[in-house]
C-alpha cells in the first residue's frame, strides 16, 4: 500500500473553497448591511440663499468672482452643485462654468508667468462604491458650525492665532512666548505680533471658551447651556476638563495629544540602524554613515532610510495678505504650479507651525502612518496579544498575516476609502467655505464698521448672511484683530514681497472700498502658508484628518496598546528598551532629550493624527471642527474594514484599543461568523455599537430591507 501524506493539499480546495469564498464575501456583505447608515445633514446656510444671493458661507473657489470676491453669477454655483450630485456624469464638462471659461484676467504673475487654472479635485468621487468596509454613504459627519455661531468665531480666531505664531517654535509656544525663528533675515521681525500667552488670553475671552459668555449656537432653538451636542463635544475635547492654556493651545482632542512635546515621537525620532546604535547623534547628514541611533532621526525602510528632517517653506513668508493675490486664488489661479513656493536652504526637524504646514503640503497622505508602522516594527513593538501569531509555542511567527507586511498594507488600504468618504461629505453635502474665504468676509465687516465701504452695505453684498458676518467680526478680540492687521501690513512690505516672488497689481482693493486708503495695511485676510491657498475642494470634512483617523486606528488595532494587565498603556520604547523622549532644539537642527517624560504608543499615535490634521489648520486651509469630525469618521471606516476582515482570517482574533473619544473598543471574532464589537466609554459604561457609530452624526438613515 503506498505511503499516504495526510492533507497533501489544502482543505477546503477546489469548488468547496470557491463556495466558502463566496460565503465569506456574503458574510462581509451581511456585516455591512447590519451596520447603521449614518444620516448626513448640512448646516442649512446654503439653502437660505435667495435667487440672486452669492453663497458667502459656501465653497465657490474656481468659479468666477467679481471685484468684491463674490460670485459673479449665482447660477454658476447652482450648476456646480448640480454637476456634483446629478447622476449625469457629463455635467462637469458641458455644464459647469469656470473662471477660466469666463476669460478671467489674473492680477498676479510669478517669475513673469501668468498662472493657469486649477481643476477641482475628484468632485464626484463620493459616488464611488466600496466593496470592503463602510460605503461612503454609510458614514457621515455632523453639520458644520454656522458663521453665526460662537464656535465659528473661536475657530477663525484660532486659525488667525496659528498664522501669527507660524514661525514660533512649538516649545516656545508651550512656554507662552512669541520669539520667532528668523533665519537671520532682517526683514523678518524677531517676535510675533502676539505671544502665545496673549493668543490664549484673547481666545479665552470668546463666548465659546468663556462659560460666562453669551453664546450663539448653530442651532439656537435646540441646545443646552448655549451649545448643541456637537458643539459641546468639540469644546469638551479641546479643553479635556481644564482650561485653554499655552500647554494645550492648538493641540488635539485626546489626552495623548496633550502629553509631552507638541510633535509626536513618530515624526521626529528614528530607529537604531541595522549596525546597531553606535555614536548616537553623530551620524553624518544626510545619513551616508550606516550607523545611527534614534536621536539621528533616520527610519529604516528596508535597506534604505527615511530622514525625519524635511525641506521647509521659507521662514517669515506668508501669502494672500493683499487683495489681488487673494482674488486670483479664488478664481482658481494655479500658483502652486509655479515657483512661488519658496524654501529654506537647510533641512530640519519639524519645529514650528510653518514646518508642520510644509509637511502636510506635500506628504503622500498615508506617509506619516507608514513611517510610524516602520518605527514600531523596527523597535520590536508587540502585536496585539489577541492575534493567533506569534503562537504561544512560537512555532508560528507572523509575516503575511499579523506581521509587518500585513500592517504596512492596512495603513494604505484604509486611506483610499477614507478619501472617497470625505469627498462625499465635503462636495456632496456640506460645501463649507475655506478659512481664506471667510476671513475676507470679516475684512468687509471691518471696513463697514470703519465707514470704508463705498456707497454699499454688507446687506447689499451678502444678503441673509450679512448679520452673521457682522456679528462674527464684532466678536473678534481686539488683540487678534490688531495683530492680524499688523501682520498683514508687515507682510505687504516690499522686502517680503521680494521674497514671495508673486508680483501683483499694486494697491489692489475690493470694488466696494473704492478709493479708500490703506486697504493693504488694514485688512483681515488670513495669512496663508501656501501661495495657492487651500486645495480645490471644500473645507468640511478634511481629507488629511479622515485619513489620519483611519490609519491611526489601524495602527492601534494592530499593535498592542496595553501591558499584560490590560490596564496600563504600553510605553514607547526603542529596541534597547529605553523610553527616551525627544524633541527638536529651538532651531530644529538636532533632537534633544525631554527629561522626566513618559509617553505611550497609543497617546503618540493619537497625537500623530492630531499633528497631521491640525498642521493643515496651521497652513490656513482648515478649521478645528474639520479635524475633529473627520478623524472620527475615519476611525469608523477603519473599524468597519476590520469587522469585515476578521471572519476571513479563519482563527480566533481579539483586538483592543482606545477610540479618539476615550472609549475602550474590543473587536473579537472567529472563522466564518459575525464578529462582536464591545464598547465601554471613558467612565466604564457600556455603549451600544449603534449609538457609538452614530454619536457624531444627526441620526440614522432608516433603510428599507425586505430581503431583496
Amino acid at each position: 500500500m503506498p505511503n499516504r501524506l495526510p492533507f497533501s493539499e489544502p482543505s477546503p480546495s477546489g469548488s468547496v473553497r470557491a463556495r466558502e469564498a463566496k460565503r465569506q464575501r456574503d458574510l462581509a456583505t451581511e456585516i455591512s448591511r447590519l451596520r447603521p447608515q449614518a444620516l448626513t445633514k448640512s448646516n442649512g446656510e446654503e439653502l437660505e440663499q435667495g435667487q440672486n444671493q452669492v453663497y458667502p458661507a459656501n465653497f465657490t473657489k474656481g468659479l468666477l468672482h467679481d471685484g468684491n470676491g463674490l460670485l459673479a453669477d449665482p447660477d454658476h454655483y447652482r450648476e456646480f452643485v448640480e454637476a456634483i450630485n446629478s447622476p449625469d456624469i457629463t455635467l462637469f464638462e458641458k455644464h459647469v462654468t469656470t473662471a477660466q471659461d469666463e476669460g478671467v484676467t489674473y492680477n498676479c504673475t510669478v517669475a513673469g508667468e501668468t498662472p493657469g487654472w486649477r481643476g477641482w479635485e475628484s468632485p464626484r468621487s463620493g459616488h464611488v462604491y466600496e466593496l470592503q468596509g463602510p460605503d461612503a454613504g454609510a458614514v457621515g459627519m455632523a453639520p458644520a458650525p454656522r458663521m453665526r455661531s460662537s464656535e465659528f468665531v473661536a475657530e477663525i480666531c484660532e486659525v488667525y492665532g496659528m498664522a501669527i505664531l507660524r514661525d514660533v517654535p512649538f516649545s516656545e509656544i508651550a512656554s507662552g512666548g512669541g520669539a520667532r525663528i528668523t533665519g537671520g533675515d532682517p526683514a523678518i521681525a524677531a517676535n510675533a505680533e502676539l505671544t502665545s500667552s496673549e493668543v490664549v488670553d484673547a481666545l479665552n475671552t470668546l463666548p465659546f471658551f468663556d462659560e460666562n459668555g453669551t453664546r450663539r449656537s448653530s442651532t439656537p432653538t435646540r441646545n443646552f447651556d448655549g451649545y448643541n451636542a456637537f458643539e459641546a463635544n468639540r469644546l469638551d475635547a479641546r479643553l479635556q476638563g481644564g482650561a485653554l492654556t499655552t500647554q494645550t493651545l492648538f493641540r488635539g482632542s485626546t489626552p495623548g495629544a496633550l502629553e509631552g512635546p507638541y510633535i509626536s515621537q513618530f515624526m521626529v525620532a528614528g530607529n537604531t540602524s541595522r549596525l546597531g546604535g553606535m555614536n548616537g547623534g553623530s551620524a553624518s547628514f544626510p545619513g551616508t554613515q550606516a550607523n545611527f541611533d534614534a536621536e539621528d532621526g533616520f527610519i529604516n525602510y528596508g535597506n534604505q532610510i527615511i530622514d525625519q528632517r524635511s525641506v521647509m517653506h521659507q521662514i517669515g513668508v506668508d501669502h494672500m495678505t493683499e487683495w489681488s493675490h487673494w482674488l486670483d486664488v479664488q478664481n482658481g489661479a494655479n500658483f502652486g504650479a509655479l515657483p512661488a513656493n519658496t524654501w529654506e536652504s537647510d533641512r530640519r526637524f519639524i519645529t514650528t507651525p510653518r514646518d508642520l504646514a510644509t509637511y502636510v503640503h506635500f506628504d503622500a497622505l498615508y506617509q506619516a502612518y507608514l513611517n510610524a508602522a516602520l518605527l514600531l516594527l523596527g523597535a520590536g513593538a508587540p502585536f496585539q496579544r489577541g492575534f493567533p501569531e506569534p503562537s504561544v509555542s512560537e512555532r508560528r511567527t507572523p509575516f503575511a498575516t499579523f506581521g509587518g507586511p500585513h500592517i504596512l498594507s492596512l495603513v494604505t488600504e484604509v486611506a483610499t476609502r477614507c478619501l472617497k468618504a470625505v469627498r462625499r461629505q465635503k462636495f456632496n453635502y456640506h460645501r463649507r467655505a475655506r478659512p481664506e474665504a471667510t476671513a475676507a468676509l470679516l475684512s468687509f465687516a471691518l471696513g463697514d464698521r470703519n465707514g470704508h465701504l463705498n456707497g454699499t452695505s454688507l446687506d447689499e453684498l451678502f444678503g441673509v448672511q450679512a448679520n452673521s458676518i457682522r456679528e462674527a467680526e464684532a466678536e473678534l478680540p481686539d488683540a487678534i484683530r490688531a495683530a492680524v492687521i499688523e501682520h498683514n501690513r508687515l507682510q505687504n512690505r516690499p522686502e517680503i514681497e521680494a521674497l514671495r516672488a508673486v508680483e501683483c497689481v499694486p494697491d489692489g482693493r475690493p470694488d466696494a472700498f473704492g478709493t479708500q486708503p490703506n486697504w493693504r495695511d488694514s485688512n483681515l485676510l488670513l495669512p496663508m502658508a501656501f501661495p495657492e491657498g487651500s486645495p480645490m475642494h471644500p473645507a468640511y470634512g478634511a481629507g488629511h484628518a479622515t485619513v489620519a483617523g483611519g490609519c491611526v486606528t489601524m495602527l492601534k488595532a494592530f499593535f498592542e496598546m496595553y501591558t499584560d494587565s490590560r490596564g496600563e498603556e504600553e510605553r514607547i520604547l526603542d529596541l534597547d528598551g529605553n523610553a527616551t523622549v525627544w524633541e527638536p532644539n529651538s532651531t530644529g537642527t538636532q533632537l534633544q532629550v525631554v527629561p522626566n517624560t513618559t509617553l505611550t504608543i497609543q497617546g503618540e499615535l493619537d497625537k500623530l493624527a492630531a499633528n497631521i490634521s491640525i498642521g493643515r489648520n496651521m497652513a490656513g486651509v482648515h478649521y478645528y471642527s474639520d479635524y475633529y469630525d473627520s478623524a472620527r469618521m475615519g476611525e469608523r471606516i477603519a473599524i468597519g474594514i476590520l469587522m469585515e476582515q476578521i471572519p476571513s482570517y479563519g482563527e480566533e482574533v481579539e483586538i483592543m484599543f482606545k477610540s479618539f473619544d476615550g472609549d475602550l473598543i474590543t473587536i473579537a471574532g472567529t472563522s466564518a461568523s459575525c464578529p462582536s464589537l464591545v464598547i465601554c466609554d471613558a467612565q466604564g459604561n457600556q455603549v451600544s455599537p449603534r449609538d457609538w457609530w452614530l454619536r457624531h452624526v444627526v441620526g440614522e438613515e432608516i433603510i428599507e430591507d425586505f430581503g431583496a
